[in-house]
């Protein structure tokens, strides 16, 4: 079993929420003038995202952390200083899940998914399949190529074997999805399992 995560659960006091209601798509409400100088910037940004937060069940102080782009320990301070000012916010300790790119899934980030690598790097022409095992992405690039039907196999070529584009252009969404955790997004539990079963994941 994964480890966890402590985060903090976060709601606006219902108090300040009766106080500060507003019809949808009106300004929200500004934090406070007696916020303390602290992290005024922090804090407001906070409120602001909690009056957007669907919902009771507010938001995981891990989550608003990665989606306002502040160290979790910035915001906790924010947390801390509207805690002191009485009914704006409420707080609970909770237990949450994060996911994490591995040091493989950051190599894919940073240079793209195997499968994609070895699409780009094939001529037009295509290559004797020997050849195409030593293009960036390699045999693992080659296996989810085929298996996605961007590329096959020419097996009637003359010398060999040889490796031939099947489509003319590819989308490197496993790049994508990486993208999207790094930034604090959340995926769809099918593209999150492909991802943790490839070991560019972790549980955490």
């Amino acid at each position: 079993m994964a480890p966890s995560t402590t985060g903090t659960g976060l709601a606006p006091h219902p108090r300040w929420r009766r106080r500060h209601a507003h019809p949808p798509g009106a300004a929200l409400p500004a934090a406070p003038r007696s916020l303390p100088a602290m992290a005024p910037s922090v804090a407001e940004r906070l409120l602001e995202r909690l009056g957007q937060a669907a919902g009771p069940a507010g938001l995981c102080s891990l989550e608003a952390a990665a989606q306002l782009g502040v160290d979790h320990q910035t915001l906790v301070g924010a947390v801390k200083s509207l805690q002191a000012l009485g009914e704006v916010i409420e707080a609970e300790a909770r237990t949450a899940t994060r996911w994490e790119l591995s040091p493989e899934g950051e190599e894919v980030l940073r240079d793209g998914s195997p499968e994609v690598r070895l699409f780009r790097s094939l001529p037009e022409e295509g290559l004797p399949q020997a050849e195409a095992m030593k293009l960036p992405g390699g045999s693992l690039g080659f296996s989810k190529a085929m298996a996605n039907k961007w590329v096959r196999l020419d097996k009637g070529a003359a010398g060999g074997p040889r490796v031939l584009r099947a489509v003319p252009s590819v989308q490197d969404t496993v790049q994508q999805h990486l993208g999207q955790v790094r930034a604090g997004g959340a995926l769809p539990e099918r593209e999150r399992t492909e991802l943790k079963r490839r070991k560019l994941l972790l549980e955490v």
